[in-house]
């Protein structure tokens, strides 16, 4: 069962709020907000959630806020985003009076994928992310609501600012990996379906035996491994998010047939394509009760 707790202790006038926006019809395609705010916290605020089905970015104009996730604890300051699954357990607190955050809470086809992508680079907090982007995405967004083409803007916005928090995510990631590394991840991750080791291996020009061992030391697993929980992950994306049969999310994630992703889903989750598919609509709907 999803678990809200909260105290909206916030700055009324200083304060705007979307809490429940209309979903639309094509889920497949769209990347899309269920709601999205401005808002400016008085000490007290307080929120705790798990076991929810949505993405959040959530990012500090000025003040801080304490971050739990799972037990574990930070400080989100100033210039500071946090992209979160919430079905994390996770809890915001306040630091200081007259925090103020944008957030966006988004579901949606690519959603998943861009949050996956964000995630195999770092953490869910990013530092210095330049206020304007995300004054400006908010701004566009409420502007798209009501309009005849709503949807559509609100769906680009959206795609525009994830896709803008990938990239500097990247950039921040090339103090961890090597620019080669950095490329061969994003060639990987970006390739439909993905590749097999021995296609990565062709497309710069290496022998498997080469790549293996530069894999190993700076991602620290092997490209066979690497890959199969990329696929895993994107196919639990499509099972949940979309109406496509086993044999076309199989297809789709790089197999000929559904018995390959049957065999997938053993090794990482423990359940059949099916039975995953099922137990996230039955979750799905109780969170929609």
């Amino acid at each position: 069962m999803p678990i809200i707790q909260s105290n909206f202790s916030f700055y009324e006038n200083q304060t705007q709020r979307l809490p429940w926006l209309t979903t639309p019809q094509n889920k497949e395609l769209l990347y899309y907000a269920t709601s999205a705010g401005r808002e400016t916290w008085k000490i007290g605020y307080y929120m705790k959630r798990q076991d929810i089905n949505l993405y959040m970015v959530n990012f500090v104009v000025g003040g801080a806020y304490k971050l739990t996730v799972d037990g574990r604890e930070m400080q989100v300051t100033e210039g500071d985003l946090c992209f979160l699954h919430l079905v994390n357990e996770h809890e915001i607190v306040p630091l200081e009076d007259k925090t103020e955050i944008i957030y966006f809470h988004l579901l949606g086809g690519q959603v998943k994928q861009i949050y996956d992508a964000y995630l195999e680079k770092g953490d869910f907090v990013i530092h210095g992310v330049p206020a304007k982007l995300l004054t400006d995405s908010f701004n566009s967004f409420t502007a798209a609501v009501d309009t005849e083409d709503g949807f559509y803007t609100q769906s680009r916005t959206i795609y525009c600012l994830l896709t803008e928090l990938l990239r500097l995510r990247n950039v921040e990631a090339q103090n961890k990996y090597p620019k080669l590394i950095e490329k061969i991840l994003c060639y990987i991750l970006y390739t439909c379906p993905l590749p097999s080791p021995a296609e990565v291996a062709r497309r710069f020009g290496f022998s498997q035996i080469y790549l293996e061992r530069l894999f190993k030391k700076y991602v620290g697993q092997s490209v066979q491994s690497y890959i199969l929980k990329q696929k895993y992950a994107f196919a639990c994306r499509f099972l949940a998010d979309t109406d496509m049969s086993v044999a076309e999310v199989a297809r789709e994630v790089g197999y000929a047939d559904s018995k390959g992703l049957i065999v997938l889903f053993s090794k990482f989750g423990n359940l059949t394509p099916l039975s995953y598919r099922k137990k996230m609509r039955e979750r799905q709907a109780k969170q929609n009760k």
